[in-house]
């Protein structure tokens, strides 16, 4: 009786000391913005069979043991992986996997990964169009995506440059459709370069199926920037000083070289014969072309918290181009503002 009795206190202690080698952890998994991660898989170290997926509220709670470590996951995001040391509550915020993020692409109906689309699908991001001396956001795709032409009738300042998907076809229109932050416009010359998070080129016909015959040129889907949590926020000041010129002007002939040509031709043409006084000698290239030069100041604010985010900029752009003369002069004040605020959470 009594080594039954000892055995029962013994399997009692043992059960107590198993327990109290057990936590019942919970938290919270939000992203750099404060909002809830839906569905990250929270798993422990070592053991993958003990895990818990975060709820609407990016809420999770799962039993492990007091000394273990557990890892917080979801795709678009770094992995995190803490040790518990005993503790009961342990809250995530997960930070972009930018690499990741590189390999996704935004389409008609979502976000998804490169791999995933068997469509013809070309992607340019805001690095690409940085530090570069463009002013028109058409002219951001030039040599950046296979089989997009930027064709221009004119190199003056401020004209709308043309695009062509997969060159000219049947229809009378040839212009792709164009949706910026999911709304359709005539012309995306408008936007100024610094203000773009990332353009997607739709190429093949499949996109007519989401939306429609307008689809039947390709489609160009352009996302602006928006505000970050990034703290205290963000002021930025960016400046951009260009200059142009014709790299060779054609050599022309003086007014002499001209007569002596002439005559060669035809010995009975005279400086007399042809009124020339001998002094005027104009070179027109010289006087029909200039030095031009451009100048960009964009001013701005990005930031957010848990509660919203706003991202604001304005820019002064002032273009004086080749020509001599103020008829190709380009002055344009472009101002931006993408907000979100959260009344009631």
């Amino acid at each position: 009786m009594l080594r039954k009795a000892a055995a029962f206190l013994s399997l009692i202690f043992l059960c107590f000391q198993l327990n109290a080698q057990n936590v019942n952890l919970s938290g919270k998994v939000v992203d750099s913005s404060g909002e809830p991660v839906i569905g990250a898989s929270v798993v422990l170290v070592g053991n993958t069979t003990v895990g818990a997926i975060t709820d609407l509220n990016g809420n999770y709670n799962l039993t492990v043991p007091s000394n273990s470590s557990i890892t917080v996951s979801f795709i678009g995001y770094q992995s995190q992986t803490v040790a518990i040391g005993g503790r009961s509550v342990i809250n995530f915020t997960l930070v972009e996997d930018n690499e990741f993020l590189e390999e996704t692409v935004v389409i008609g109906y979502g976000v998804q990964r490169k791999s995933d689309i068997t469509g013809a699908i070309a992607s340019v991001k805001s690095e690409a169009l940085e530090n570069r001396s463009i002013t028109d956001a058409a002219q951001a795709l030039q040599g950046k995506a296979a089989g997009v032409q930027i064709l221009n009738s004119t190199g003056a300042p401020g004209k709308e440059s043309q695009i062509q998907i997969r060159g000219y076809s049947s229809n009378s229109k040839n212009s792709p459709l164009i949706i910026v932050d999911g709304l359709k416009v005539r012309s995306m010359s408008y936007l100024d370069p610094d203000n773009i998070e990332s353009m997607e080129i739709l190429k093949d016909a499949a996109s007519a199926a989401i939306y429609g015959i307008e689809a039947g040129n390709g489609v160009i889907l352009i996302t602006t920037k928006s505000g970050k949590n990034t703290g205290n926020g963000r002021i930025f000041y960016n400046y951009q000083y260009t200059s142009q010129k014709i790299h060779h002007l054609p050599k022309m002939l003086g007014a002499k070289e001209y007569l002596q040509y002439q005559n060669t031709l035809d010995p009975t043409m005279t400086p007399e014969s042809m009124e020339y006084d001998g002094v005027t000698d104009t070179d027109w290239p010289a006087l029909s072309f200039e030095k031009g030069l451009m100048q960009r100041h964009t001013v701005g604010f990005q930031g957010g918290n848990e509660n919203g985010n706003l991202y604001a900029s304005l820019t002064y752009l002032d273009n004086n181009g080749i020509i001599v003369g103020d008829k190709d002069i380009q002055k344009r004040l472009t101002g931006q503002i993408n907000a979100e605020y959260k009344i009631k959470r």
